[in-house]
């Protein structure tokens, strides 16, 4: 999935646990777990969305990349993070291991234990012993087709309609 989408879903998590009493170290570990977890089954997703391995040289790919994802990052960030933002940095943090491998890549020197992406296989061998979320590998692989781009954004869609309902909810209870 696209970086917007696990933000979403971190803050989605950290506004529906808002109403689970927890102490204070439960909640911050509880928050934390399942934003870093919905990475792994998001990322299981993605097989079914517009998600190519590497650039490609088109319109649509550069148009969808270039353009439209980087300003909805942005108006995500500024949006959610003042009242989510470590749901959104722990939903977020398996991908630094392309933020660590594309600097080594840059300057030539090998990261020691980064040499695969290590949060990301550690993140998924886990869930794969989940078979709910094992069946997740078996959806069509849409990563090259464009029709995918629709499957996040209905995905997206769902996410943003239950964040908003919680903390309407939320709101009015106060």
């Amino acid at each position: 999935m696209q970086l917007p989408t696990h933000l979403i879903a971190g803050a989605l998590i950290d506004e529906a646990l808002a109403r689970v009493r927890l102490p204070g170290w439960a909640r911050i570990l509880t928050t934390g777990g399942l934003a870093y977890l919905s990475h792994g089954v998001l990322d299981k997703l993605a097989k079914a969305t517009y998600h190519p391995p590497e650039p490609l040289d088109d319109a649509f790919w550069k148009g969808y990349h270039q353009r439209v994802l980087p300003i909805f990052t942005w108006a995500t960030v500024l949006a959610l993070a003042p009242r989510h933002a470590f749901a959104m940095l722990c939903a977020a943090l398996p991908d630094l291991d392309w933020v660590v491998r594309g600097i080594s890549r840059r300057t030539g020197r090998a990261i020691p234990g980064w040499e695969k992406p290590v949060l990301n296989e550690g993140l998924h061998d886990l869930l794969n012993r989940v078979p709910v979320v094992k069946e997740l590998n078996r959806l069509p692989d849409w990563r090259a087709e464009r029709k995918g781009v629709l499957v996040e954004a209905g995905l997206v869609a769902v996410m943003l309609a239950a964040l908003f309902w919680f903390m309407r909810r939320k709101d009015s209870v106060r």
